[in-house]
This record gives structure tokens, sequence and C-alpha cells, in this order.
């Protein structure tokens, strides 16, 4: 099979990198392999990542000629069996064209769940992405998503059916930690990525303020940066918790921090995978997520609220709740968990599931 994809991860043209590593890999599994990738000036036109695989950058002079410049380099090239788009939003709208233009199938990759009312109302450009998606979708002839969740709405929706993919992650590296008694906390909750609003951290920290206040001996600690950080610094602050929350900044591997968790948190108002909720069940550590990502299949406990009121009460209602479900967890049996999504094998067996879904297109 001869694939042709579209994406944006520029990380391709560095040696070493984790998306270079993988598609090079990819390519040994196709007779041949060529990607675009969404580029500003400066990257190389064209990189060899092995004989019979390519990746080329659009090097345009605007964002807004990322998608004229992916077609104008994908004229250029053999004709493909099929081309795929890493995501159905701005590089799926190209390689909708450039499918046209070669006059084969379009496959969409989807990891993000744009569906859920939270996602297009985080920003203009969601907005405009949730209605690039709508046209995309509508004209794909197949794909995958990363979760089961995401999979079924975009069958409601569109009457598209995508294969289930989940993100491969080697939970051998997870399984074998031992958990460790944390050095300052009695019972350790642990938060993980980036302070952005969609992650939602103040929601974290207000659940773990509430029980601290109730007289739980708890603490937290947060791993990642991001706007945020100040206002939950203060936030613990003005509440007097400072000692009961620590900030790790950026690490280049939380997973030491797994061992020493009693309960990962996942406030995300949307995701699409969720790998932290993975790596956390894979090391055994219960998580208490709201409703995203591969949350319920993977055995997360699952906090929800109903969505048929306003988006102010949503977030009211989602607070307390979250905080509920915290305490209502910290009563309980506090028991190790265990990863209840299907893993790959290995690399090997992921890159020949994604081959595979290609194939049935």
């Amino acid at each position: 099979m001869k694939l042709l994809l579209i994406g944006t991860d520029r990380g391709i043209f560095a040696k070493g990198t984790k998306v270079r590593e993988r598609l090079t890999r990819l390519g040994a599994h196709l007779e041949s392999l060529q990607s675009i990738v969404f580029s500003r000036l400066g990257y190389p036109s064209c990189e060899e990542l092995a004989p019979t695989s390519h990746a080329y950058a659009t090097n345009s002079h605007s964002r807004l000629l990322y998608g004229w410049d992916a077609l104008r380099i994908a004229r250029t090239l053999e004709k493909p069996d099929i081309v795929s788009a890493q995501d159905p939003f701005e590089t799926g709208l190209a390689a909708l064209f450039i499918s046209r233009h070669f006059g084969v199938p379009l496959a969409v990759e989807v990891h993000t769940d744009f569906l859920t009312p939270a996602f297009a109302q985080h920003s203009l450009l969601n907005w405009l992405r949730v209605h690039l998606a709508d046209y995309v979708l509508r004209h794909a002839n197949g794909g995958y998503a990363v979760s089961q969740k995401i999979c079924d709405a975009i069958q409601a929706k569109y009457g598209l059916k995508l294969e289930v993919l989940p993100i491969y992650t080697d939970t051998s590296r997870y399984t074998s930690l031992v958990h460790e008694p944390h050095p300052r906390f009695k019972t350790a909750l642990l938060w993980v990525g980036r302070m952005e609003p969609e992650k939602d951290p103040l929601l974290a920290l207000n659940a773990c303020i509430n029980a601290l206040m109730k007289g739980y001996e708890i603490g937290i600690t947060f791993v990642g940066e991001g706007s945020l950080r100040v206002a939950l610094k203060k936030a613990a602050a003005d509440a007097g918790m400072e000692e009961w929350v620590e900030f790790t900044g950026v690490v280049s591997d939380p997973t030491p921090y797994y061992a020493y968790a009693d309960l990962l948190l996942v406030t995300s108002h949307y995701e699409g995978y969720g790998m932290v909720i993975a790596e956390a069940l894979a090391a055994g550590v219960p998580v208490l997520s709201t409703d995203v990502g591969i949350s319920r299949e993977a055995g997360a406990i699952v906090v929800e609220v109903s969505k048929q009121v306003s988006v102010q009460s949503q977030k009211k209602n989602l607070q307390k709740a979250f905080g509920e479900a915290l305490c209502t967890w910290l009563d309980g049996r506090r028991e190790r968990s265990k990863l209840q999504l299907e893993t790959y094998a290995s690399e090997d067996a992921y890159l020949n599931a994604v081959v595979e879904c290609y194939t049935k297109i």
C-alpha cells in the first residue's frame, strides 16, 4: 500500500524524535509512506526517513497557505492508494482536496473529542474546527479514533464507522512500578498535565481544599506547567493550604510520581484519549475523572453532571459532584486499580492494526 499522510508534527524533521521513529517503523509496513507536514519557513523541503519513506515540509509563508502548499507538494508525488489526515480539521480539509485530486479514498484520524460542547466553547478557533470537521467527515471514507467514546459520537452524527485504535502505550514500565508511601502526604493525590483552562486544574485543587477542610489527611502534587499555575498557587495560599499542595513544574517523565500516588485526578473538559489515565491505571493507581477520553472504557471512576442545564450551572454542578466523589473515595476501601482497556502486545502490533485499518477502506 502507498500511503500519503497530511499532518502537523514538525518533530518528524528532527532525528531521534518519537514521531520520526514511529513513522519510520510504520513505513516499514507499507510499500511507501509519504508525509506532508504543515510548517512555516525553515524546514527541509524533503527529508528521507527510509528508502521508501519521506517527509515534506510545506515551508509556507503564512498559516493560511498550509493547505494550498500541501496540495502543491502532493501534485508532485506519485499517486497514493489512500490519503490520511492527522485530524478532521485543517489537515483533514487539505487531505480531502488531495484525495479528490488523486481520486483515492480519504482516511481521517480523530484524536480529540471535538463533539463535546466544551471543545467548541473553548475558543473561536475550536468552533471553526468543529465546522471543518463536519464537512470533512461527511466526505471521508473511513479512518480511526483513539477511543470508543469518539467513535460512537461520530457514527451517531455522521453515520461514519471508524475503527477504535487506542494510542500505543508500553504498559510494562508502569505495571512494574512498586507503590511507595509519599514522603509528606498520608494520602497522596496526583494531577498531571498542562495547567490550562480546558484541563481545569482548579477543579482538582478545589476538591482537595474541600476535603482538607472536612478533615481528610491528604495532599496533592501538580505535575506540569501552564498559564493557571499562578492562580493555583494563589488559591492554595488563600485557603491556607500551601503545605498540602506541591508543584513540580515540567518533568520529562511523570512515571516516578505514579509510584507515590494513591489517586490520580483528571479534570479535563475534553480529551481524545487521556494518556495519563492509561498510565496511572496500568501502574495500579485509581483514577477519578470527568467523563472524557478513555475514562469509562479504561476503568476510571467517572464523575458526570447533567448537560441539560446552562454551561455555568454545569460548572457549578461538576465542582460539587467532583468534590463529593473525592470524599466518597477517601471514605472507601482505596483498592489499587487495573487498566481494563485492551492493550497491544508491542508497537509493531499497533502499527499492524493501523495498516489493517487503512486496508479496509
